[in-house]
């Protein structure tokens, strides 16, 4: 059964920074638990500098076309270079402090930054960082579609690690007048990168969120003009989150024990 679109919202870049531009959504206001923020952006210099993160685990994407990298560090010590087309996951759990910057300053840096929340059970997990280079990234591959699989799977494709929260994530390349079948769980979204793809009678072009109800398990993806969107699905914890700053926690005594 197909998934009906139940809203398309048309977004556009901001400039949050010099220097950072940004299309910033947020489960809050499109609803898309496990799936907390969901950020497209353009970054050529630091901005942000050393930061806590606790309860979420926090995804660094570089685009494949990105012609720039960052750098990411954190307090338990891992240095990693996030190269176009490379992952960074940071399982921030019980709390650690990272920074990504650039690794050459003045060179544009396009990426996705994806907050994925935690089930109680795993809120305050062991801090842990996962990395794939480019390479790493397992691919599908035909004569009109290319899916690199992020997290999740596709056609018997798996993602090179899994975390705490099952979901999943693919960077989807399409052709002009091709198709794609995608396996839809509770939760699905679709963001679109470039080019212009139809979705049952609708047509969404860039920057494009588009949400789904959520009956149904297949959704259909096809390039009127080629390019690329993201797909994002997974199972809501359907549990109380509470929003400090880049700390989530499940309760407010939760929270006050965390920041104390």
């Amino acid at each position: 059964m197909q998934k009906k679109i139940k809203a398309i919202h048309q977004l556009h870049f901001k400039e949050n920074f010099p220097g950072f531009s940004s299309v910033d959504t947020y489960d809050t206001e499109y609803g898309f638990e496990p799936f907390l923020v969901f950020t497209e952006f353009h970054m050529d210099r630091p901005i942000f500098g050393p930061h806590p993160h606790a309860g979420v685990s926090v995804m660094t994407y570089m685009l494949p076309g990105s012609k720039g990298s960052f750098l990411n560090r954190d307090s338990q010590g891992d240095k990693s270079t996030i190269e176009s087309g490379g992952m960074h996951v940071t399982q921030a759990g019980s709390g650690v402090k990272h920074d990504e910057v650039p690794t050459v300053n003045g060179v544009d840096c396009h990426g996705l930054q994806i907050w994925i929340n935690h089930a109680d059970k795993d809120r305050l997990v062991k801090p842990k960082a996962y990395h794939a280079m480019r390479n790493e990234i397992p691919e599908y591959k035909s004569e009109s579609v290319l899916v690199r699989v992020l997290q999740g799977s596709y056609e018997n494709i798996n993602a090179p690690f899994e975390l705490v929260t099952k979901i999943t994530l693919l960077d989807v390349h399409l052709q002009s007048n091709t198709s794609v079948d995608l396996t839809a769980g509770e939760m699905a979204f679709v963001y679109v990168l470039s080019g212009n793809m139809q979705i049952g009678d609708a047509t969404i072009t860039n920057s494009s969120l588009i949400n789904f109800e959520s009956a149904g398990a297949e959704i259909k993806v096809t390039a009127v003009i080629g390019g690329n969107f993201i797909f994002a699905s997974g199972k809501p914890h359907h549990e109380p989150i509470v929003y400090s700053g880049p700390f989530v926690m499940t309760s407010n005594e939760q929270m006050t024990e965390k920041k104390d």
